[in-house]
């Protein structure tokens, strides 16, 4: 068996049920493996077995269900031109007409039976699919109207009401393209050609050509087009595009630098690691794209709404007529009633909603998680890596015996050049901080869990514990042993130094507080949210973290199991539970939580795998703005539907009482979908 994959963009569908519809005639196609209907990108995913089935039948199969099939990345914008060209005919036709300028050329309505044609011949395109289906869709039930209208006889309403079905479409065409608008805008940015080194030479070459372990070439003011490591010279990249950082990274040799994000000034050589749909931007704007698939519960339940509504409205319809015995009142709530208003507004908010959070670095995975994020009540923290660094820093140093402070750095460095400790790393940045160069040591020795000993210009350099200095026979004198325990009661880990013979300095090393975590805690706990902390770290480090950013609970000493029973005990207490981590460790109680959200996982395709939500950065403070983009969403998905479903329920009862005939009807059908673009706009920005 041999399949292949095959993407297609899918004109046409005007909501969700769209969707279902397509998936289900395609999954029944003999051959079929796997398809998956994208509605926000307009985009059809199928795999197939080519001894089986081939393009031409699916594209076949598609059409007959009524829709436009046409390779991927088509110009919309021309088609909606074209679109908006046929509207102004028919609109200025319609006028025409009813004016009675064009009767004394065209008798017996033969004017309004053309712009009929001109109305019908795009709308059968749906409705003739339909029927063969046996489907009752919005289409079908204008078209009933319009059919209706022309059998008693009112021609120019039956043209009338094809013209404002046309528009209803256009504008939620219109609007779905304004909600597609940040998707859209993360494709664009994935460059179509790279700079590549071949042969000693810069040869421009197609994207697709590039392959990992090539050095490609970006020069001051180009957008990186594939995700690697540089390996070569210095620039200042604007990562937006990942990340939502305003301000421009430096980068040097060995920094990672990702597809899309734009170097503003230097040149850089990077050794590519991923290509084509591995780069981070890529998964990205799937993740975006796929997003809608996991709906929110108030999305399910708005389907289900709209697929009984249509029946419901026919039977009105019957009743109208039944007690009225006016066919015209019948019509007038056929052509009124606006399902695709009640279906479209939950998808539109959250593709508006999610396009617009991944342009700041928030990957949200679906509506289902959008919906989730504005109940939160309670947020679980992990500490290191998330309201921490994750790593040692120099926090403080202290000179004894007439040495400064640049000389105790210096020591320190010369005889941890060569460490791989993360406490090495901590004191070998601190030293770049100072613009101290380091020289060689002759000699060094490392003592397993209690320090090292390097020889410097024949002296010797003792850098660990305080028992280490001892062994050596090295005096440490009180007022030093006073420092280090004040220093440890602060949750530091001190390290003394010891040059020929006699302490000289300590530098203490901590994992340090995140620069804007103290705020994050505190627009938290404004919104009336309850901040935990569960950390596998000492209660005595715990609590000093918790007490620097405004963290009343604290749960130290955890392991990862008791954070997910943690989590559980939240929830079986009827809380709504986010938990923040890094994605990694943190992975079982990120599942567990009804949100679970990974930090700081650009570049880190395991944290991308196992969260609901991804920020993209290591700034806490997105958690507020996630939240927010979340409440404003479903704030606006609650007025769409509201007001949809009030105006169905009003205009059928003006329409089926006579006071609002087919004409007006069919103006009336057109005003949900305006309101809708009106009120969903205020998320497309």
């Amino acid at each position: 068996m041999k399949t292949k994959q095959l993407s297609l963009r899918i004109e046409g569908m005007d909501c969700p049920a769209c969707v279902e519809k397509i998936e289900k005639s395609m999954a029944k196609l003999e051959g079929v493996r796997s398809v998956k209907v994208i509605f926000s990108a307009e985009k059809a995913i199928i795999t197939y077995d080519t001894k089986e089935l081939n393009e031409k039948e699916i594209k076949r199969k598609i059409e007959e269900l009524g829709y436009k099939v046409s390779e991927e990345g088509m110009n919309g914008k021309q088609r909606r031109r074209l679109e908006l060209l046929h509207l102004s005919i028919l609109g200025i036709g319609i006028l025409v007409c009813w004016s009675g300028i064009a009767h004394p050329l065209f008798p017996f309505d033969i004017d309004a039976i053309v712009l009929v044609i001109l109305s019908g011949i795009p709308i059968s395109r749906s409705v003739i699919p339909a029927l063969k289906a046996k489907s009752v869709t919005a289409d079908v039930a204008m078209a009933t109207g319009m059919v209706a209208s022309m059998v008693i006889g009112q021609f120019l309403s039956a043209a009338v009401i094809g013209f404002f079905m046309l528009l209803a479409e256009f504008i939620d065409e219109f609007t779905k393209d304004k909600a597609r608008a940040a998707i859209q805008g993360l494709v664009k940015m994935s460059p179509k050609t790279a700079l590549v080194k071949r042969k000693g030479q810069e040869v421009e070459v197609s994207v697709e050509q590039v392959a990992p372990g090539d050095i490609v070439v970006v020069k001051s003011g180009g957008r990186i087009p594939i995700d690697g490591v540089v390996v070569a010279g210095h620039g200042a990249v604007n990562q937006a595009p990942i990340t939502g950082e305003s301000i421009t990274v430096e980068k040097a040799i060995g920094d990672e630098v990702f597809a899309g994000t734009i170097n503003q000034l230097g040149t850089l050589e990077i050794r590519v690691t991923k290509v084509g749909k591995d780069v981070t931007l890529a998964r990205i704007i799937q993740l975006v794209e796929e997003a809608e698939k996991a709906k929110a519960p108030i999305q399910k339940v708005a389907d289900r709404f709209a697929s009984k509504f249509l029946p419901l409205v026919f039977l009105i319809a019957a009743l109208t007529f039944l007690f009225t015995k006016n066919i015209t009142h019948s019509i007038a709530v056929i052509v009124v009633a606006c399902p695709c208003a009640i279906a479209l507004a939950t998808p539109l908010a959250v593709v508006a909603s999610v396009g617009n959070a991944a342009k700041k670095g928030i990957i949200i995975k679906g509506g289902i998680y959008l919906e989730e994020l504005g109940k939160i009540d309670t947020v679980v923290i992990d500490k290191t890596g998330t309201l921490t660094i994750g790593k040692p820093k120099v926090v403080n140093t202290e000179s004894f015996d007439k040495h400064n402070e640049r000389e105790i750095i210096a020591l320190a460095a010369i005889a941890e050049q060569h460490s791989e400790h993360p406490l090495a790393d901590a004191i070998l940045n601190k030293a770049k901080e100072c613009g101290i160069e380091v020289p060689e040591h002759t000699q060094c020795g490392v003592i397993p869990g209690k320090g090292v000993i390097a020889t410097y210009h024949n002296q010797t350099i003792v850098l660990g514990s305080k028992e280490l200095l001892r062994e050596k026979k090295i005096v440490v004198p009180k007022e030093v042993e006073q420092y280090m325990r004040r220093e440890e009661e602060e949750g530091k880990t001190t390290l003394l130094i010891a040059h020929d013979g006699r302490v000289c300095g300590a530098i203490s090393v901590a994992d340090v507080v995140k620069e804007e975590a103290k705020q994050a805690i505190k627009e938290l706990r404004q919104k009336g949210i309850r901040v935990i902390m569960l950390t596998g770290d000492n209660s005595r480090t715990a609590n000093m973290i918790a007490n620097q950013v405004g963290i009343e609970e604290v749960f130290a000493e955890m392991l990862p199991e008791e954070k997910v029973e943690k989590v559980k005990d939240l929830i079986r207490q009827g809380r709504k539970v986010a938990m923040m981590g890094d994605g990694i460790n943190d992975a079982p109680a990120l599942a567990e939580a009804h949100v679970g959200i990974a930090m700081g996982a650009a570049g880190t395709d395991v944290a991308i795998e196992v969260s609901d939500v991804v920020l993209m950065t290591d700034d806490l403070t997105k958690i507020t703005e996630t939240i927010r983009i979340s409440k404003k969403a479903f704030n606006v998905v609650k007025q769409n539907l509201v007001s949809s479903v009030i105006f169905n329920i009003l205009g059928m009862a003006l329409a089926s009482t006579g006071i609002l005939n087919p004409l007006m009807a069919a103006f009336a059908h057109s005003l949900p979908d305006f309101i809708l673009f009106i009120n969903s706009s205020r998320l497309i920005h």
